[in-house]
């Protein structure tokens, strides 16, 4: 065959390997081929793959798959698992020949996953294992041959299998997850993933990633960004990421973390910097502040925090070496480790946290907001009613069973507008399911503060058990802190312990037992109250009173009292005050949910020995008058109380008669012979009954 017939023949056989080509490609894009692949996919991971597009493929340089318009689901549910407009996968011919994945492109466009569990605990991902079937008992002759075979060699086939990739993008991706059981929801959206020669050959490779996030507390979605350089080395264990920049607005933490030898005996260490950003910038930016409408021309007080972090670790532990931060002029420190559960042993943490002066000012309501603010946060109840069932909130108390802590905050002091905390020091220690907080004394308002909590969860129910101490706070300090304190002034001394049962707010509510006893020494008290009750009961009486003239404040030697609670707050609280010789007692309960309170209560103007502080006429001396008091908390103080008439009507026609009956008595004693006083009497008891 000469040259020129050679040449022929070439050409003829180009162009039948074109038209083969052809055939091919275009015999791809086949509902056959679709089916053949969503049969597999089904067969081999129990998935359903709805190829709902065109199906594109290529063969040299590069072996090319495309699909468009690509859903996956699970066939136990209706939700999709996940779907994309288009998906590429492009990969090299001649890696694939010298025993290597290098893989050109995979990229994805509108990529979205659902993530659901279900309020029975039901994950729309949860299939049953497709291939359990086949896992039989494998062949002996071919597990000889394996375990045969040299172990070097084994590694040395592994080792050589790479995988890479070109390029990675994924562009509009999106990712939902909602958790039903648990009432969580989380979303993120405009997930946009770029990176270029990305292996796990030990070569270095830049990673970059933006989403928004969003969960169901938020009602903006959060922008981040996370940019990185890393080098991975899955062969010998190694991954280093640097450069790291992650930014959320307005912060930006830089930094490194190293993970050595993860296949045999993982170690990692890492050190992490943020920028000073304006704490209210990123209040704001969460949502948890609202942004100013408009520009006012004033500066805002705010404060801004920066911190550095060093923290190491392997298997059985993380050790932060190393926290440092400052808000404002605060320097705060701080250290701990986690070490991991094992057999024997549950999770056990331990922290250190030290600071100097903190001033949160910047971040608490001022004088200059408005009325219906402080309206609202100055009373006790100002918020909406809710059912009980509604504000029941379930407490984490079983979880004190799988860790143990051992910790300690040291606080210089701590400043929020006219409130000055010193010499803080709180330690929290959980040992074997019991939690103890310890709040050791602490200046407050010129006085002194101290406490302890314990929550043992080592019975059927959870206890808690609660003490506080006060020593001589002064009430004028706090008072502008809660309205309903102005009418008093003075040194507040506190003493309470309760303990309760439960595992959730309205069991604890419902179980409370104990007491608190209160006394206030170089006091003041305006009795505004007390003259309004006593007015409307002097206007029932046959002579009348001069209440109006008693003064507005008065200052009492003897100023305390006490309230028992006994199987919750709701009823059955015992109350007792004494001023002096006005005495107060009673009993009634309080309703958090509708934010009021119910007690009945007797009001006594006490006779002598006890100091006279408040005048009345000895007639009305020891007399327990009939008192109701309920209202709602943020009601004014002066429609809290008034008197029960029916029962003060019938008082006065009580006292009458002892009046009389005194009255003629004297008379019987100084004008009846003595002979006849007996008799005169006994007439005068059945005409008085």
């Amino acid at each position: 065959m000469n040259f020129k017939n050679f040449l022929k023949v070439i050409g003829a056989f180009a162009v039948l390997v074109i038209i083969a080509g052809v055939i091919l490609i275009s015999s791809v894009n086949t509902e056959r081929n679709k089916n053949a692949i969503q049969e597999a996919v089904l067969s081999s991971t129990g998935y359903e793959l709805t190829i709902a597009g065109d199906m594109g493929i290529n063969l040299f340089p590069t072996l090319g798959l495309t699909l468009n318009d690509v859903r996956f689901r699970n066939p136990a549910f209706n939700q999709e698992l996940a779907s994309t407009s288009a998906a590429v996968l492009a990969v090299d011919v001649r890696s694939l020949l010298s025993g290597d994945v290098y893989i050109r492109e995979l990229s994805a466009d509108d990529f979205h996953i659902n993530v659901y569990t279900d309020a029975t605990g039901n994950n729309i991902w949860s299939v049953n294992d497709p291939l359990a079937d086949l896992d039989e008992e494998p062949d002996e002759e071919v597990d000889e041959e394996f375990e045969s075979a040299p172990v070097a060699d084994i590694e040395t086939e592994q080792d050589t299998v790479t995988l890479s990739f070109e390029r990675i993008r994924i562009a509009n991706a999106s990712v939902d997850i909602q958790n039903v059981q648990q009432g969580i929801r989380y979303s993120i959206n405009n997930l946009n993933v770029d990176s270029s020669d990305t292996n796990i050959e030990g070569r270095p490779f830049d990673l970059d990633l933006n989403f928004s996030f969003l969960n169901n507390g938020m009602s903006t979605p959060l922008p981040m960004g996370f940019r990185s350089t890393i080098t991975a080395d899955v062969n010998n264990g190694n991954i280093d990421i640097a450069n790291i920049n992650f930014s959320i607005t307005p912060v930006l933490v830089t930094g490194a973390i190293a993970v050595r030898d993860f296949n045999e005996n993982l170690s990692f260490d890492g050190a992490l910097e943020s920028n000073n950003f304006d704490v209210m910038g990123l209040l704001q930016t969460l949502g948890y502040v609202d942004a100013p409408e408009e520009f006012s021309g004033e500066i805002t007080s705010t404060q801004d925090f920066g911190f550095n972090l060093e923290l190491n670790g392997d298997a059985t532990q993380v050790t932060l070496a190393d926290f440092s931060a400052t808000l404002g002029r605060t320097d705060i420190q701080a250290n701990g480790d986690i070490r991991f559960a094992t057999d024997f042993v549950p999770t056990n943490v331990r922290y250190e946290v030290i600071t100097s002066s903190i001033d949160f000012s910047p971040f608490t309501p001022t004088e200059e907001s408005s009325e219906d603010e402080e309206q609202s946060e100055n009373d006790l109840a100002a918020a909406a009613p809710q059912s009980p069932r509604g504000s029941d909130i379930e407490l984490p108390f079983d979880s004190l069973q799988s860790f143990n802590v051992l910790g300690s905050v040291a606080i210089e002091s701590i400043t929020a507008n006219d409130l000055v905390i010193r010499d803080v020091n709180l330690f929290t220690n959980v040992e074997d399911g019991v939690l103890d907080i310890e709040l050791q004394p602490t200046s407050l308002y010129n006085g002194t503060a101290q406490g302890l909590l314990r929550v043992d969860t080592r019975g059927d129910d959870a206890s808690l058990e609660t003490q506080l101490l006060l020593n001589q706070l002064n009430i004028i300090e706090f008072a502008p802190a809660i309205s309903r304190l102005n009418t008093v002034t003075g040194q507040l001394d506190v003493e309470a312990n309760y303990v309760a049962a439960g595992s959730t707010t309205n069991e604890l509510l419902n179980t409370l037992n104990g007491s608190t006893t209160f006394a206030i020494s170089d006091n003041t008290v305006d009795i505004s109250l007390i003259k309004q009750v006593f007015t409307a009961i002097a206007a029932l009486s046959p002579t009348g009173e001069s209440i109006q003239q008693w003064p507005d404040v008065l200052r009492f030697t003897e100023l305390g009292g006490y309230i028992l609670l006994e199987d919750g707050i709701t009823e059955n609280q015992e109350i007792k005050l004494r001023m002096d010789n006005f005495d107060v007692s009673g009993d009634g309960g309080v309703d958090l949910a509708a934010g009021t309170f119910n007690y009945d209560l007797q009001f006594a103007i006490l006779g002598p020995p006890e100091a006279q502080t408040i005048p009345i006429n000895e007639l009305y001396h020891d007399v327990p008058w009939p008192v109701t008091c309920n209202a709602r908390f943020a009601d004014e103080v002066s429609q809290y109380c008034r008197p029960d008439f029916a029962r003060v009507r019938e008082l006065f026609t009580q006292l009458g008669s002892n009046a009389l009956r005194s009255r003629l008595q004297e008379e019987i004693t100084d004008q009846v012979p003595e002979d006849l006083e007996e008799t005169a009497r006994g007439l005068l008891r059945r005409i008085l009954n």
